[in-house]
């Protein structure tokens, strides 16, 4: 006996052991990543070498990972960085903390006399997007422009910052240049076996691969860490967020748990624009609202359930936890997520029937068995009082953005009479070319009720022209100029546009419904309608996200979209996860849905009554 209780505590002991060897092994793996990955983005986006250009930055971030992840120790971290990268980056400094080193810019000089200075400047940040508005240059390398703002670090200038491990880098922000290579030059026999070895990486955007996944998040960190707009009104610690997404990466075992993961990530952000693309849900066959602390059907397309059921498990769970895991993979202000999460309330990431759960539902003709793989979610719902399991299948592809499920009074509908002399429209329906045939009686009306809720045809850009006796302004799109890494010292060019009035003018008086659906465009033409005082507003607050987005092309084969500008309103004040407040908020109820009534509809009517 005594025998087996020493043998039991020598296992433990080992078991002990090995458990924290590993979680040690993992965090040193992290470590080594960040330290890795901070290095990266002041490379690829800071450092303006010739032979910075001449690489596949997605390859390196992957080649760097292989490098790193398993090194012991900040010396031969601190090697192994500068063997990656000296290379590629002219003057590159690494220290440890406790033994700092000078830097000499007198290295950077040119014995060309005539030699000009090399710097990025990025307007937005330039992502191989051509149709975008932003862009990214090297000063005097660019074949249209020399430079495209004022504001350009001078010779000598340099970034010097931790990147963890214990170790400082230096990384030069300018270098001279001939028009025919960057000085200092570097040894060419050092760079032509980095880039074979770069070059040797492969990438297969359709597989689940760990490094790639990695590289992924190196990438999409640092886009964001040097160029999105919004984190002075976030709170969100950004370099916390780096150890967390690449720990969770590192436990993902399919390609669909990354896609998780990552989107993670970019809810950190609180950007309603931002989303990972290129991953279809299969969803519900219904739309449900937040109603009365519940989660509640106001129309489905499958006869299994009805308006105003409510719905209390979803596969298991209790609907609010279901809720609530769904919002954390999405990005923006708190309303947004909530009316994206459940757009998406019960989907899957796939179809297949693998790993079905078999569990038995007792009905009226006694117990049966079922089975409910991903192409189906198991509901435990409530009806009159009473509960009922069903299932459901899932019938829609779909995304977060918009559920094409329509539950309002007049979803067939484009512009309807619906009191004498009150008209409203229902701009899902209805085309630009049905509102200006229309455009003269609706001049005359008593009052026009405009319904932009969902995804619409027919926006205020066509419309705000009839409302107006005077031309009108927007508010101001203010696109960043980069030239610092981490955000500092960033100017903006500011620009607005004219809206000119038609004829005829509409004497009707405006109402429009709101939801948090309405973000972007729409978020833009409300800022005019709000600060000219255009219209009376009922329903919900909008999404509070506006500005033109811009795309991460990343390796693992998805696509990241965020905003790459700042928008505020018109009076100056934050429109980023606020949006516009209704001047008539409306609460809906359960009973209501049952009926059949929209209540917002109801609420823009009274208000047209008065």
């Amino acid at each position: 006996m005594k025998n087996n209780i020493i043998l039991a505590i020598i296992l433990l002991s080992f078991f002990c052991t090995c458990k924290n060897e590993s979680k040690k092994n993992e965090q040193d793996k992290v470590q080594n990543i960040e330290s890795f990955a901070q290095l990266y983005g002041y490379a690829r986006w800071f450092h303006s070498s010739d032979e910075a250009q001449k690489i596949d930055w997605d390859k390196f971030a992957i080649l760097g990972i292989q490098k790193v992840k398993k090194i012991t120790s900040s010396a031969e971290l601190k090697d192994t960085l500068y063997h990656l990268f000296s290379p590629i980056v002219q003057g590159l400094q690494i220290y440890e903390t406790q033994k700092p080193e000078i830097f000499n810019p007198e290295i950077l000089h040119s014995p060309y006399l005539k030699a000009k200075p090399v710097a990025w400047q990025h307007y937005g940040v330039y992502l191989d997007n051509p149709q975008n508005i932003y862009s990214s240059i090297r000063t005097y390398k660019s074949d249209i422009d020399t430079v495209m703002f004022d504001h350009i670090p001078q010779f000598g200038e340099i970034i010097k910052e931790p990147i963890g491990s214990n170790l400082i880098c230096v990384v030069p922000l300018t270098l001279l240049t001939n028009d025919t290579s960057t000085y200092p030059q570097i040894d060419k026999l050092k760079f032509d076996q980095l880039k074979s070895e770069i070059d040797k990486v492969s990438i297969d955007e359709y597989f689940f691969d760990m490094q790639t996944n990695l590289a992924s998040v190196i990438i999409t960190w640092n886009v964001f860490q040097h160029f999105f707009p919004y984190f002075d009104v976030i709170d969100t610690d950004w370099n916390e967020v780096l150890g967390e997404t690449l720990r969770d990466a590192l436990s993902n075992k399919r390609k669909k748990d990354f896609f998780v993961t990552l989107s993670r990530m970019i809810s950190k952000i609180n950007d309603g624009h931002g989303m990972v693309l290129e991953e279809l849900m299969y969803l519900l066959p219904i739309r449900a609202e937040f109603i009365e602390n519940k989660i509640v059907v106001t129309t489905s397309n499958d006869s299994t359930l009805k308006r105003g059921d409510i719905i209390l498990q979803i596969d298991g769970r209790s609907a609010m936890e279901a809720l609530d895991e769904k919002e954390k993979i999405i990005s923006g202000s708190p309303q947004l997520r909530r009316y994206r999460a459940l757009n998406i309330l019960g989907g899957k990431l796939d179809r297949n029937t693998s790993n079905a759960d078999i569990f038995e539902i007792t009905n009226d003709n006694g117990k049966e068995k079922h089975e409910a793989g991903s192409s189906s979610t198991r509901l435990v719902i409530e009806r009159d009082g009473k509960t009922q399991n069903v299932i459901v299948p899932n019938s829609r592809e779909g995304s977060i953005i918009y559920n094409p499920i329509n539950d309002r009074k007049y979803s067939s509908e484009t512009i309807v009479e619906i009191a004498p002399g009150i008209y409203y429209i229902n701009m899902s329906n209805c085309s630009g070319n049905e509102f200006e045939q229309k455009k003269d009686i609706l001049s005359k009306a008593k009052a026009v009720i405009y319904d932009q809720r969902g995804q619409i045809k027919l926006n205020f850009f066509q419309i705000v022209p009839y409302l107006i006796k005077e031309p009108v302004t927007s508010t101001w799109w203010n696109i960043p100029q980069t030239v610092y890494p981490n955000r500092k010292e960033i100017e903006f060019d500011s620009a607005n546009w004219k809206v000119e009035p038609k004829q005829p003018y509409f004497k009707s008086k405006s109402i429009i419904i709101n939801d948090p659906s309405v973000v972007s465009a729409g978020e833009t033409m409300m800022d005019i309608i709000v600060h000219y005082k255009l219209a009376t507003t009922v329903g919900e607050s909008t999404g509070g996200c506006n500005g033109n987005v811009n795309f991460i092309n990343l390796p693992c084969g998805y696509k990241v979209q965020w905003t790459g500008m700042k928008v505020l309103k018109y009076d100056g004040n934050q429109l980023y996860t606020i949006g516009f407040k209704p001047d008539y908020p409306v609460n809906k109820t359960i009973q209501a849905i049952k009926d059949g009534r929209d209540e917002y509809l109801e609420k823009a009517l009274e208000i047209a009554r008065q």
